[in-house]
């Protein structure tokens, strides 16, 4: 998995091509580490050339929206393919998360 951070004044965006398995996961955890939570109040993540996520990856996206929740924050997932879409929704997390099929 490849991921691209970019940050914009209140806004950071991920872009992350490849599969979230469980070695994607410990990325991206390491990744938010590197964001200051309290100056952002929108993450969007790019799904574009994202097919699968694993629980490892669920679990990563959910420590950061509670964390970004925290501080008055919303996460976006763009792109999301139709596979990622029904686990999604079917996981209820539709209803966090502002999610954009491809």
């Amino acid at each position: 998995m490849d991921l691209t951070i970019t940050q914009n004044d209140n806004q950071v965006r991920f872009e992350i091509r490849g599969d979230i398995d469980e070695h994607g996961a410990e990325i991206l955890k390491r990744r938010f580490r590197e964001i200051n939570i309290s100056a952002i109040n929108c993450a969007v993540f790019d799904f574009k050339a994202v097919t699968h996520i694993g629980s490892a990856g669920i679990g990563k996206l959910l420590l950061f929206y509670k964390d970004m929740a925290l501080n008055g924050g919303s996460i976006r997932i763009e792109n999301v393919s139709e596979t990622v879409w029904e686990l999604f929704n079917v996981l209820k997390l539709d209803t966090i998360f502002i999610l954009t099929k491809r």
